[in-house]
Order: C-alpha cells, then sequence, then structure tokens
C-alpha cells in the first residue's frame, strides 16, 4: 500500500472510503447502541431512535475518524480541538502506539484536557478559538514534519465519522430524518455520504447552535462564510467556519440545517438526563433540542438522533440541572422578611416541614436596603415533593407577619 500524502486528505469522499474506514475501526471502536427513545418521541411526535455515540471509546464519535487516518498514516501527530478531536485523536495514537501532541484553545472544558492527557497526548493551550489553536497546530506539525489531524478537513478523517451511518444502515434503513449536529460538518459530511451513496431516500438533517451557525449560512448564501465570533455552551460545535471540503459535501448531500438556542439545548439535556438517563453534552444534545423545539417537522415519521458526544463538564451539568428544576417549579428559591428573633425562624422551618418542602439551602440578611431595623431576610432554596399547591405559602406567610420580596421557580 502506497504512503498517504496530504494531497490524498481533499480527494471526494466515496463508499468505498466509509466502508474501509469501517474495516479499520471495527473492533477499535465501539458499534453504539440505537435505542428507541419513548420521551423524546411522546416530545416530538415521531418515533425517535437515539445513535448513542456519548458512549462510545473517548465519550464521543472521534475516535472513528482520528483512528482511520492515524493507522493510515502510521506517524507522530499535532492536532488542534476543543475537546472531541483531542480526545480521539490521544486515544487513537495510543492505541497505534504513536506520540501526539494536541493543541488546545485556553477555554477548553478541562475534563476535556484532563482525558486528552490521560489518554496520553501533550496538551499545549493556545489562542481564544478553535481556529487559533488550529493555526498553532499545523505550524508545529510544518516545522516539526508531523502529520496534521484537522478536525474535519481531511477526507480519511470524514470517512471515519461517516462509519456512523454505516452502523445505522445495518440496523435500520426505513427511517425518514436522520438529525446530525454540525460543527466543521465532518460528521454530518460522512454519515450523509455514506446514506445518499447507499440509496437512502430519507433527508439529512444539520442542526448548529444559533450563535455558530456557519454551516447554515454557507449554504443560504451558497459561499462558504466565516463567521467573525462563536458564542455558545456547545463547544463541540463551536466553529467559526466549515471547510471548503465539508462545505462541498454538505452542498450535495445535506437537505437542511436548522439552529437552537442554548436554552433549548440545555432543556434538551436535561430531559435526556432525566427522562432517559442519558449523559449529553450540549453539542451531544443538539439534534433532540431540534426535535423537542419543532425545528424539522417529523410528527408521524421515522427519525433517527445522533447523541454525538457525552463529554459534558460537570460544573455546567451541574447548572443546567439547577435551572431546570427551578424552571420546571421542582425547586423554587424564596426570599422573606421577618422580626430578627428565634421564634420567627422556628415558625418558617416549621411551616416548610408540614408542607412536606425540603430546605436544599438557607441564609440570613441583617442588611438591605429592604431589610428594616430589628427584621431579617431569609432566603431558602426548597425542593418539592408531591406539593403542587404553593399558594397556601403566600396566605400562611401573610398571617404569620411574613413579607416576602422575592420568588424564583415557582408558580404561587
Amino acid at each position: 500500500m502506497r504512503e498517504v500524502t496530504s494531497q490524498d486528505y481533499f480527494e471526494p469522499v466515496t463508499l468505498k472510503d466509509i466502508e474501509e474506514a469501517y474495516e479499520r475501526v471495527k473492533g477499535v471502536v465501539k458499534n453504539t447502541p440505537l435505542e428507541r427513545s419513548s420521551s423524546i418521541s411522546e416530545l416530538s411526535g415521531a418515533e425517535v431512535y437515539l445513535k448513542l455515540e456519548n458512549l462510545q471509546r473517548g465519550g464521543s464519535f472521534k475516535i472513528r475518524g482520528a483512528y482511520n487516518l492515524l493507522s493510515r498514516t502510521r506517524k507522530s501527530v499535532v492536532a488542534a480541538s476543543a475537546g472531541n478531536h483531542s480526545q480521539g485523536v490521544a486515544l487513537a495514537s495510543s492505541l497505534l502506539g504513536l506520540d501526539s501532541l494536541v493543541v488546545m484553545p485556553q477555554f477548553a472544558p478541562p475534563i476535556k484536557m484532563i482525558a486528552t492527557q490521560k489518554y496520553g497526548a501533550r496538551v499545549l493551550l493556545y489562542g481564544n478559538s478553535f481556529d487559533e489553536a488550529t493555526e498553532k497546530a499545523k505550524k508545529i506539525a510544518k516545522d516539526e514534519k508531523k502529520v496534521f489531524a484537522h478536525a474535519f478537513d481531511n477526507r480519511y478523517v470524514v470517512a471515519g465519522q461517516g462509519t456512523v451511518g454505516l452502523e445505522i444502515f445495518q440496523v435500520m434503513n426505513d427511517f425518514d430524518y436522520i438529525i446530525v449536529p454540525v460543527g466543521g460538518g465532518g460528521l454530518i459530511g460522512g454519515i450523509a455520504t455514506y446514506l445518499k451513496e447507499n440509496g437512502y431516500r430519507g433527508k439529512v438533517i444539520g442542526v448548529e447552535a444559533e450563535n455558530a451557525a456557519a454551516m447554515k449560512s454557507s449554504l443560504r448564501t451558497g459561499k462558504l462564510v466565516k463567521l467573525n465570533s462563536v458564542a455558545t455552551i456547545a463547544d463541540g460545535i463551536a466553529i467559526k467556519s466549515p471547510s471548503e471540503f465539508t462545505f462541498k459535501i454538505a452542498r450535495k448531500y445535506v437537505d437542511k440545517v436548522v439552529t437552537v438556542s442554548d436554552e433549548e439545548i440545555s432543556s434538551a439535556m436535561f430531559t435526556l438526563l432525566e427522562r432517559g438517563k442519558i449523559v449529553s453534552e450540549p453539542a451531544g444534545a443538539a439534534s433532540v433540542a431540534a426535535l423537542i423545539a419543532g425545528k424539522v417537522k417529523v410528527k408521524g415519521k421515522k427519525v433517527v438522533a445522533l447523541i454525538s458526544g457525552g463529554n459534558a463538564d460537570m460544573p455546567l451539568l451541574s447548572q443546567i440541572i439547577e435551572k431546570n428544576l427551578l424552571e420546571t417549579g421542582r425547586e423554587f428559591i424564596l426570599s422573606f422578611i421577618v422580626n430578627n428573633v428565634p421564634s420567627e425562624m422556628r415558625k418558617a422551618i416549621e411551616l416548610f416541614s408540614e408542607m412536606r418542602l425540603n430546605v436544599e439551602d438557607l441564609h440570613t440578611e441583617l442588611f438591605g436596603d429592604d431589610i428594616g431595623i430589628g427584621k431579617q431576610k431569609i432566603t431558602v432554596k426548597l425542593k418539592i415533593y408531591g406539593n403542587e399547591d404553593l399558594s397556601k405559602i403566600r396566605k400562611t406567610f401573610t398571617e404569620l407577619g411574613f413579607r416576602i420580596v422575592n420568588v424564583r421557580g415557582a408558580k404561587f
């Protein structure tokens, strides 16, 4: 077999490329589950199946493309990534016994940086964006004569990602829509190529974050668009621009790209976690966010939605859980003014107990514009256990002489 050169990277991806990639990655990557989701089906009005790449080695689909490329080059590698591609390259390199260096933006989530190091790569933090990290990685690769493994602008990487589509098609080929998160376009490019070249007649739909919608803008204008900035919690798809390579594939095979807000992504992550027991990172939940928010008209249809990754940043996940508990009225935060004497605090605590409201947090203040002399403000976070009628709290507080000054997360 001849040596792979950089000129090979930009040859059109073919069905044969993806089939060859599958033979390379088979036994190395997991053939992840494709499972029907009752909860997402109910919320979207469609019959929804989730392809769970959050359960993949390295926590995302990225190992597929990285391993397909590096198993061909067999050389030390330099890559750039905000997270998941770095882990894919690090893991693939370790499995192949290769040295790897990954350049990550300085804002990269700590969980992804630490995981990359644990998989065996050296990590260099550089720049404030994926693009700046990429330029640095390219320079290092050129100076040190190493392979540069782009996250999506590479035929072998895209072919590797396309093995997700092959696995789905092995199990099911009669679905009407497939919904895929889109960053640089490598994942949807590989999947769409495999499906459409195999005669798939359904729709391939991409999903971007509202504030990182470079592919949608590019397809709308008919030319490659580079955004000035991106701002989204979905760091895995926070890309300023696809490449000419992936844009060309998308123009040929992708039927539509829609966008979702960070709020919609957050809600989808919470729904997946609570109702499906599925941990997804923000980018990974974009497909489900589009379904729940009705961005794709799929009622009565058979749909595959890709959960592309599960490397969720724990502080962000905690914030999302807390926010959604408040918004759904399962927790609420109450601030009220009482006389500054111990018996008043006791009355409030006894009331919470009588109403089966569990105290999660409580603190008091003696100074503030809304706190009079001889008074104190109590702020308490309460969890609801089966009690939906909270209106009597206001009535009881009024009877006790307590003054409610703020409520978050509950309807009184």
